[in-house]
């Protein structure tokens, strides 16, 4: 008998984690960086399936510059697969595997996931043939009831393949796992009422969805989701994350906060049974808000704020943090942002979550250790 009972340790956990965004949010981006704190020192792997778009995060083949120096620029030295289809269940485990067998890799990025749902010999593509299989017929030659009839028994075999050759082996794998998923804006017709009591039927948004098989991210350890307009910052909807972010996890992150090599830090920490610091959301490598776009809101190597920078932060903060709604906090900002003029960007990003704190998506604890955390990093405080 080789399973016997020993003390229940945190010991070399394996995290499986999946970042879903669209086009621009950030996701490739955040899954390197937290790639880079997971991994250390050791390999990471990447496993491309987008037809070669990742080498845009690559060095050349010249550059020996270290990783802390490539990172400023949003590089990141990995071994790399360029994959070709089919984008299976089984596929894209074989690769994963691959990446932990012969490569040695600690870390496994494989951007995107999403072809494993929707990619040539996806989930999609077995689904069709499936169909065809069991009406004994091609499938551009199916009639309308058939589809219907053929439809729903044909995801027997993708689905089980998903869980056989993936999840199943996913649950025992020795390794970090990164998935990186595309995401697209869901919408519904609403009916709406103009001033003249006319009504007419328009379209609204009402999120976004990953692309990949409905119970994919939930079966993942951490899952979340990034958005063009605050690129790398999971999305959240108050406290809760749209995705998977159970304790003890949700300790590495807090609203309006981009994921980071750090944050990869603490979690490889706390997957390896050290001692990790909590309470304080991660924070990014001071410029990390380009993501895919490449663009930044402050320089990697900018110089920390004064102590006087600090104290005017913290009066206004403290001001912002005493009113109700919105027309107050505006006259409080208008009141003090002459004082923290020289630290703009700072300040704009804590009127921000003050703002978001009056409309009810933030506590006022989850709101002051944000804050908190933003003056922290600003002033080079050490966690």
């Amino acid at each position: 008998m080789t399973n016997k009972f020993t003390d229940g340790v945190r010991d070399d956990t394996s995290l499986i984690i999946g970042i879903a965004g669209a086009s621009g949010s950030g996701k490739t981006v955040s899954a390197m960086l937290l790639a880079v704190g997971l991994a250390g020192d050791e390999p990471i792997a990447f496993i491309d399936t987008e037809g070669g778009r990742a080498r845009h995060y690559f060095p050349t083949p010249t550059d020996t510059r270290p990783q802390s120096e490539l990172i400023k620029e949003f590089l990141f030295r990995v071994k790399y697969m360029d994959m070709r289809p089919p984008f299976s269940p089984r596929a894209i485990w074989d690769a994963i595997n691959e990446a932990i067998d012969n490569v040695g890799a600690k870390v496994v990025v494989i951007d995107s996931a999403s072809d494993e749902w929707e990619g040539v010999g996806g989930l999609h593509d077995m689904h069709t043939a499936e169909m065809a299989r069991l009406a004994k017929k091609p499938y551009d030659s199916l009639a309308d009831w058939e589809l219907h009839k053929f439809n729903f028994p044909a995801w027997a075999v993708p689905k089980a393949e998903h869980k056989s050759h993936l999840m199943k082996n996913l649950r025992q794998v020795r390794a970090h796992v990164i998935f990186c998923f595309r995401a697209r804006e869901i919408t519904k017709p609403v009916e709406i009422e103009d001033d003249k009591g006319r009504k007419r039927t328009t379209v609204q948004n009402i999120g976004w969805q990953p692309i990949c098989e409905q119970n994919m991210l939930y079966d993942l350890t951490i899952s979340f989701m990034v958005t063009p307009d605050q690129k790398g910052v999971p999305l959240m909807q108050g406290n809760q994350f749209y995705g998977k972010l159970n304790p003890p996890y949700s300790q590495f992150f807090a609203p309006g906060r981009q994921v980071s090599v750090e944050t990869g830090q603490r979690l490889r920490a706390w997957a390896k049974g050290e001692t990790t610091y909590t309470n304080k959301p991660a924070s990014p490598p001071s410029g990390q808000a380009s993501a895919e776009s490449g663009s930044s809101s402050q320089a990697p190597d900018s110089a920390p704020i004064t102590e006087q920078q600090v104290q005017n932060l913290l009066t206004y903060h403290a001001e912002l943090a005493k009113q109700a709604d919105r027309d107050a906090l505006m006259t409080a900002h208008s009141a003090l942002k002459a004082t923290v003029a020289d630290v703009a960007e700072i300040a704009k990003r804590i009127l921000t979550a003050h703002n978001e704190r009056i409309k009810g998506n933030a506590e006022a604890d989850t709101t002051n250790t944000f804050i908190t955390g933003v003056i922290e990093d600003a002033a080079g405080v050490e966690p």
